[in-house]
């Protein structure tokens, strides 16, 4: 069942969304940024993704952002009208008083695989006015803004020449203003980083950039995580943010990955407001306008250093483990739906953050009630539509082919955080 609250709280006053708390706008940004990325659009003008960038781009004229930056994979199959189109948008939206617009590729812009890399890069920094490697260093109410595209559709594909790029920018931005932040963009995040970054990271980023940079801000698109996990920022010795997605969001490699079908109804994303002594990350949901976390604003106090840092893998160390609520065993109902497949269902864990999955242990009964050979099935939630609408009830249909029939089943349930901590189990029998 989704609260009540959550259907009033998509409907709050313009002014909330867009300041979020009064304390939040005591005093004004030196400078305003926008962040979407990851539209997939194909070359329809009402191509799902291009509408969620108009909604971004609205939420961002009324806002008044000096910049807004195009995080990559606009396109699904590198169609070029696809970039037509978003300048069109980004005109009719903003009108006469546009931000400046920083734009690159994603692994996406290449597509398909067997077209030359090379026009494709040409057709993109054609369309967006940018040099001849898509590459941008641009100097933008006082503070430095470095861009990168990768050069083809493999992720690992950032080059010597972006190196090169790179290299040269961050020095004349730190010797022009040192001890400010440098805000850095590339699609792919660095690999073993932001959420996801495991198996959806470049490796040869490495190459690119010198992380171990703590003035650097580096914003990725190309996960399409949830930006309610708290993974999606990370500082170790520089500091590299998540910018989600405005197609559809990640589902992961979860046993009930088929049953999560409306992430694309939840785009997201970001708002950056630089202050002179810290930055205000601010995470988006698009479906209703609302800042997701307003009470958890990302901020990073200025001047950047390692001293400063608080979103590192440490923060595992201080977060608990969600617990089922007394009585919770009682609740939970193994049944078989219309079709016959297998359903669980059981009160929701709880969690001062959230609850990111259930780690699900079955363990056949045999004749002589000994156990048999368990499996485990990890099933996520639906936290990325916004967790005051996660499910009070959730429920997960089970794989049939892993059951059979006639025979008893002891199932242990455990909640589990998004950083991995798994809390106490509950569990029933039952037989099919």
């Amino acid at each position: 069942m989704v609260k009540f609250f959550s259907r009033f709280a998509c409907g709050v006053a313009m002014s909330f969304l867009l300041y979020g708390n009064a304390a939040a706008a005591s005093a004004e940004p030196e400078l305003r940024i926008g962040i979407l990325s990851d539209a997939q659009c194909s070359k329809s003008k009402d191509s799902w993704g291009l509408k969620n960038a108009r909604r971004g781009f609205e939420l961002l004229r009324q806002r008044g952002v000096d910049v807004v930056v195009l995080g990559g994979d606009l396109a699904e199959r590198g169609d070029a009208e696809v970039f037509y189109n978003f300048l069109e948008a980004f005109d009719s939206v903003f009108g006469e008083k546009k931000p400046e617009l920083i734009s690159i590729m994603g692994n996406h812009e290449f597509a398909p695989p067997q077209d030359d890399p090379k026009k494709k890069i040409a057709a993109f920094a054609k369309a967006f006015g940018l040099p001849a490697d898509a590459n941008v260093h641009r100097v933008i109410g006082g503070y430095d803004f470095i861009a990168i595209s990768p050069e083809g559709m493999n992720q690992n594909t950032y080059k010597e020449g972006a190196e090169k790029f790179v290299k040269e920018a961050v020095a004349s931005a730190r010797k022009r203003a040192a001890g400010k932040p440098i805000f850095a963009f590339s699609h792919h995040p660095l690999s073993g980083t932001v959420a996801e970054s495991g198996q959806w990271g470049s490796d040869s980023l490495k190459k690119v950039w010198d992380f171990k940079l703590p003035d650097l801000v580096h914003f990725s698109g190309h996960t399409h995580h949830p930006l309610q996990d708290e993974r999606s920022i990370f500082q170790d010795e520089f500091t590299m943010v998540n910018t989600s997605s405005l197609c559809y969001l990640s589902r992961g490699n979860y046993a009930n990955v088929k049953q999560l079908h409306d992430t694309w109804k939840y785009p997201q994303m970001l708002f950056v407001d630089v202050y002179a002594d810290h930055i205000d990350i601010i995470r988006m949901a698009l479906d209703c306008g609302r800042e997701i976390k307003p009470g958890r604003r990302w901020r990073l106090e200025l001047p950047l250093s390692k001293e400063n840092f608080t979103y590192t893998a440490a923060r595992r160390d201080s977060r608990k483990a969600p617990e089922f609520p007394a009585g919770s065993e009682a609740g939970i109902k193994v049944s078989g739906t219309k079709d016959g497949k297998p359903v669980i269902a059981f009160p929701a864990a709880v969690h001062d953050d959230f609850v990111h999955g259930y780690a699900m242990k079955f363990i056949p009964l045999e004749a002589d009630g000994k156990p048999g050979k368990s499996f485990e099935l990890n099933c996520m939630t639906d936290y990325y539509r916004g967790i005051d609408r996660m499910a009070e009830n959730p429920a997960f249909a089970l794989p049939p082919g892993r059951f059979r029939p006639g025979t008893r089943y002891r199932v242990e349930i455990r909640p589990c955080e998004s950083f991995g901590k798994r809390g106490s189990a509950i569990s029933t029998e039952f037989q099919f």
